[in-house]
């Protein structure tokens, strides 16, 4: 293994596991203190809906329109990144065959305005544009190509402004103005110490600029569905990510009353924050309303999606970290510049994301970070995977790496050191008690250590290197904003235990987690159960599925209504077996007797009882823990976030120092997930998020020219295949989280999160040079290499 990029001193070699491990067999490292368990909860279960995605009887969106529409609407968009609009002439549209109704701001009712923080995004775009993206007319006709049809023959005279296509533009004097309060959108602090005394008494300090991209989401299925008004109740049937939101949202922008709007989430290919911003379901709402008893139809192809969707933000991040002559952290000192695209979308908890994540799993005495979002004439830039904690961990690992090159220590050994423990605080100030950043880097180095580096000689265009990341994740929404999950659990007719939970599984497994928490608390088998999701007139509310808060926050939900429920059956079975209840216990259909295996009744026989004695057989639960809003002067809070998850990676590459093409030979990631309800599901998603961290690394990127996209489609948007990525060696750190769901706390976003500072620290290990600009595509890299 070589060091030689970072100082005199070369790492060791990881030390061997006695016994190789398979990356399909990765350990999961048990905890003294687990909850005893005996039902599903930590066993590998199949998908609930598994046969029905498999066989294709699951609908999607898209699979809605077939079945069910009468008629279809199209979109239309804006022609420039920014522009005055004149005028709409929809006469050449209306004479269209086929075309019925051509709607435009005029006809929507309520607020026309949508966003998940700030109501600024028009729904219909009324006098001005502010991107390629922005919608100015809907087009509804009797056929699909009809409406297209309609569309491209709708004209809008428009007044050219001049675009702002960069951070610094936007930033420029006399640059125009994209919103009523300038082009700084807003941001967010830290002040913890005094970190430009600390710097200027280091032993070391070293100081980068990090560059990173804007990136697509790049689902499967895109955004599809079907909208129908009755005169009553306008139903929507569109996937996002908060049913219950997207309610609202829909509600306040076209003029009915929240209850009077229906969202029921059909199956989804996939989200990564990319539905978390309202899609479609206004535009088709609007559509239905104008006629009643119709089913209308949307749906976009991948460039339209490309064109109209939020992206990840592009940033750049201005980063000094000092250390002192024993390799201990003095203070770190950040600007971040976060393109928020044209309109707000989920700008400002980013931001803050990215302030409060800044020194990462790191003890650092003193900090400053500045937040600058800023508004361009780009796509909207909102909720990704990571959620900001991604790009800028790019940069504390990137710094981690230099500082070690720079003191030369090996820089596994100075991350050891500088890692925080037990009582130790993080960015904000907050005390975490229970941190296993350490435990997590150790774990991986194991694994990583269990195979031998290849030996056989390279050729001399190639060059071999590994890199290491350590990162953490606040979970949830954080800092004080209101974060709840409801959840309701009931005794079918046909004796099923039924759960009731409006969290959205858009194909990551939260379906199975809360049917395994509530199998595991009744005590019955998980066949046993029927899970209703994310429908707002069967569902309680249960928030959003992002932050990576669906197994902590909707199965705590679960896992509290299901208790109640069986409180009340544990009575109900008291009564008919005349003793106390405490002394039975649930025994898959059967309660027996804990110390009497003579007392037993069915399950079935017990529902029975209890209706004739008028028990209520169903409990709701709310979950809601506190957390703690920032110090607006500091950003300093006690309890910033719920809890925190950890994770360490190590990549190991092949660097082509001719053409610059770089190869992930080997990837080792391990996260602490608390508890795993679902081993396997739990793999998938750290495979999953080293996937697309790879990605990022090397070859995705949205390309923009005078705001429009110039690779919006899967041709020349370049995503990792079966050939750039290796089997993902997956380590499963379990730590009981004691507020956690069974010691649960999740997995969703961290394994992008580590992903991507490891690939780029294995690069810097190859070549000894440090990348600072993503992603590394060959053409930068062989740049970089050559100094061009």
């Amino acid at each position: 293994m070589s060091g030689r990029a970072f100082g005199t001193q070369t790492p060791a070699a990881p030390p061997r596991e006695k016994e190789h491990v398979l990356p399909t067999e990765a350990p999961i490292t048990p905890s003294p203190f687990a909850e005893k368990v005996r039902g599903p909860v930590g066993r590998s279960c199949d998908k609930i809906d598994g046969v029905e995605r498999v066989t294709g009887t699951k609908l999607y969106g898209a699979d809605l329109i077939a079945r069910e529409a009468d008629l279809h609407a199209k979109v239309v968009r804006s022609e420039h990144a920014h522009a005055e609009v004149v005028s709409i002439d929809t006469k050449e549209a209306l004479r269209v065959d086929g075309v019925l109704a051509v709607l435009t701001a005029e006809d929507v009712k309520g607020t026309n305005r949508h966003g998940l923080i700030r109501r600024d995004h028009p729904v219909l775009a009324k006098d001005r544009v502010r991107y390629r993206g922005d919608a100015v007319a809907i087009v509804v006709a009797k056929t699909e190509q009809a409406a297209a049809a309609g569309r491209d023959a709708v004209k809008v005279e428009y007044r050219v402004l001049p675009t702002v296509e960069s951070i610094e533009q936007a930033m420029a004097p006399g640059a125009p103005h994209l919103q009523p309060g300038g082009n700084v959108m807003g941001g967010r602090r830290i002040r913890k110490g005094d970190a430009d005394s600390a710097l200027a008494d280091s032993h070391v300090v070293v100081s980068e600029t990090f560059r990173t991209q804007t990136v697509d989401h790049a689902f499967l299925d895109v955004e599809a569905g079907v909208a129908r008004w009755d005169g009553e109740l306008l139903t929507i049937r569109v996937s996002g990510q908060w049913v219950h939101e997207e309610a609202r949202l829909v509600a306040l922008a076209l003029g009915l009353p929240v209850e009077r709007v229906r969202i029921i989430q059909p199956a989804a290919g996939g989200a990564f924050g990319g539905r978390e911003d309202i899609s479609i379901q206004i535009y088709v709402g609007l559509a239905a309303l104008r006629f009643a008893g119709k089913t209308v139809a949307l749906r976009y192809d991948r460039a339209e999606s490309m064109r109209a969707r939020h992206k990840r933000h592009p940033m750049r991040i201005e980063y000094a970290m000092g250390a002192d002559r024993e390799g201990r952290l003095t203070a770190a000192k950040v600007a971040i510049y976060s393109d928020e695209g044209a309109y707000a979308s989920t700008g400002i908890a980013v931001c803050r994301k990215m302030s409060s994540h800044a020194t990462g799993p790191y003890r650092v005495p003193h900090v400053r970070v500045d937040v600058f979002g800023v508004h361009t004439n780009n796509n909207p830039t909102g909720a990704m995977r990571g959620f900001g904690a991604t790009q800028i961990a790019i940069a504390y690992e990137g710094m981690m790496d230099r500082l070690a090159a720079k003191l030369g220590v090996d820089r596994v050994e100075f991350r050891r050191a500088n890692l925080i423990r037990p009582g130790d605080a993080v960015t904000t100030g907050q005390v975490v008690p229970s941190p296993t950043a350490v435990e997590c880097l150790e774990a991986v180095l194991r694994q990583y250590g269990s195979k031998s580096m290849p030996s056989e000689p390279l050729p001399t265009h190639l060059r071999r290197g590994w890199g290491v990341s350590v990162i953490c994740f606040g979970m949830g929404y954080g800092d004080g904003f209101p974060d709840a999950s409801r959840a309701r659990v009931r005794i079918g007719a046909d004796g099923c235990v039924e759960v009731y939970s409006g969290i959205v599984d858009v194909g990551q497994g939260a379906e199975n987690v809360i049917a395994q928490v509530a199998a595991e608390e009744m005590g019955v088998g998980l066949e046993h159960t029927r899970v209703i999701t994310a429908d707002t007139h069967m569902t309680p509310e249960s928030g959003s599925c992002s932050a990576t808060r669906s197994t902590f926050f909707a199965g705590n939900a679960v896992r509290l209504a299901a208790g109640e429920l069986k409180e009340k059956l544990l009575d109900a079975a008291g009564e008919l077996l005349c003793v106390h209840p405490n002394e039975l216990e649930f025994r898959g259909e059967e309660i027996r007797g804990r110390f009497d295996e003579g007392l037993c009744c069915s399950l079935g026989e017990l529902v029975a009882a209890a209706r004739k004695r008028g028990y209520e057989l169903e409990a709701e639960a709310l979950f809601k823990p506190r957390t703690i809003c920032e110090d607006f002067e500091t950003g300093q809070s006690p309890r910033a976030f719920i809890t925190y998850m950890f994770g360490a990676h190590v990549s190991q590459v092949l660097v082509d120092v001719e053409t610059g093409e770089v190869r992930v030979e080997r990837h080792v990631a391990c996260h602490d997930v608390g508890r795993a309800i679902n081993p396997e599901a739990v793999r998938g998603q750290i495979t999953g998020g080293v996937v697309q961290g790879i990605g990022m690394a090397l070859m995705e990127e949205v390309v923009y020219r005078g705001g429009r996209i110039l690779n919006p489609g899967f041709t020349d948007y370049i995503l990792p295949t079966v050939r750039d990525v290796p089997p993902v060696e997956c380590v499963v750190l379990e730590s009981n989280d004691p507020l956690g769901p069974y010691g649960a706390k999740g997995v969703g976003e961290p394994p992008l999160i580590g992903a991507v500072p490891a690939v780029l620290s294995a690069i810097y290990d190859a070549t000894g040079k440090a990348p600072a600009t993503l992603p590394c595509n060959p053409e930068r890299v062989w740049g970089m290499l050559t100094g061009s």
